[in-house]
């Protein structure tokens, strides 16, 4: 066998743009809203289910309670995290290159290649446009 084809991630990098950084906080609030709500919704719940279990279970009621106090802590400190992330989108430099996510591609490898070179590339956009394809190992 002289060749086979081979799978390898695709990094996805985009150029900071005032589009981008919208764009960004937009995800931003939305996953912040969407984690509100379910705090919400736990509080809901543990108001609801449990002063009906406290009177039929009492250990039940307690495992209940502490369980959902675990869950929204969870979301608290995903919370948390999410106002982080807004701040920094607010710190990102126009023209920066950010990463956006990775993507799986197939690439053909022969013998005599340079396996490593060959197992690197980035698509770069910016607001949505593809503005390079780069192959190779990453620049230092």
């Amino acid at each position: 066998m002289e060749k086979i084809t081979i799978s390898r991630p695709v990094v996805w990098k985009a150029v900071v743009t005032d589009r981008l950084r919208e764009e960004l906080r937009q995800e931003l609030k939305l996953a912040i809203n969407r984690l509100e709500m379910e705090i919400q919704q736990l509080e809901f719940q543990s108001k609801r289910v449990l002063p009906e279990l406290e009177r039929q279970n009492l250990k039940r009621a307690v495992e209940m309670r502490q369980q959902i106090e675990e869950e929204k802590h969870k979301r608290r400190q995903a919370l948390e995290r999410l106002t982080q992330q807004m701040q920094d989108v607010d710190r990102l430099e126009t023209g920066e290159e950010i990463a956006r996510g990775t993507l799986d591609s197939w690439i053909e490898v022969s013998v005599g290649d340079d396996f490593s070179a060959k197992l690197y590339a980035e698509i770069v956009t910016k607001d949505d446009k593809v503005i390079e394809l780069r192959e190779g190992r990453p620049e230092a």
